[in-house]
């Protein structure tokens, strides 16, 4: 997993990040050698350095470059890298439910069933309790109920309560939930929105050179 894989839209920057001690670390590093990162960290010896890649190759190394805390990288940045990588397979998923769902919905439609607002709402309710509730698919042979229905007849049946179809290799994670139009969520969407709250999260960490510097050295140089 790389940071560099997600870059910004509007100007294609990307995270690059380096381990490195603040300056005061050298004093103590004979008195923590035997030690690993977790008491340097614990000491605020230890930091990770981000700067951004643009799409030319600059960077903002030796400008803009911020500072994270082990806790603050552990905490908050590398969940949000691991949550993009994620959203890559996630869409992937998505395509194979749909696929999936798109196969239930044909075999409805084999039915003849009347499209209206009426069985509509027919179709959202689970066919053993007659309830509006989130549905699960049975993988085998694509009948759906709610959770709670497939839970309780599973306890005592080890068949589809619909056709009779075996559920012995079938296990709570290979059901597949049922899902409409209003359910679905555009990855993209959400992988752009997560890039983008991540890239806020880093404009607000300090710089490891303080800004209020470069504001002096311009004020010189006008």
């Amino acid at each position: 997993m790389r940071a560099s894989e997600f870059r910004r839209e509007y100007d294609g920057a990307c995270l690059q990040m380096r381990m490195s001690y603040c300056p005061a670390a050298h004093l103590f590093l004979f008195l923590v050698q035997w030690t690993d990162c977790n008491l340097a960290g614990a000491l605020g010896l230890l930091r990770i350095l981000i700067y951004k890649v643009y799409a030319d190759g600059t960077t903002t190394m030796s400008t803009h470059e911020r500072k994270a805390s082990i806790r603050e990288f552990y905490a908050v940045i590398y969940p949000s890298l691991a949550q993009l990588h994620e959203g890559i397979n996630e869409v992937e998923d998505r395509k194979q439910k749909a696929i999936c769902i798109e196969r239930y919905r044909r075999r409805e439609e084999d039915h003849k069933r009347v499209i209206s607002e009426i069985d509509d709402n027919i179709e959202e309710e689970c066919g053993i309790c007659m309830e509006i509730n989130n549905k699960v698919v049975l993988p085998t042979c694509s009948h759906a109920m709610c959770i709670k229905c497939y839970r309780d007849w599973r306890s005592r049946s080890q068949s589809c309560p619909f056709c009779r179809d075996s559920l012995k290799r079938v296990n709570s994670a290979d059901l597949w939930i049922y899902t409409d139009n209003r359910d679905i969520v555009d990855m993209a969407t959400v992988r752009r929105e997560n890039l983008r709250r991540l890239f806020m999260y880093i404009d607000k960490l300090p710089t490891v050179i303080p800004e209020s510097v470069f504001e002096v050295y311009d004020s010189h140089v006008k």
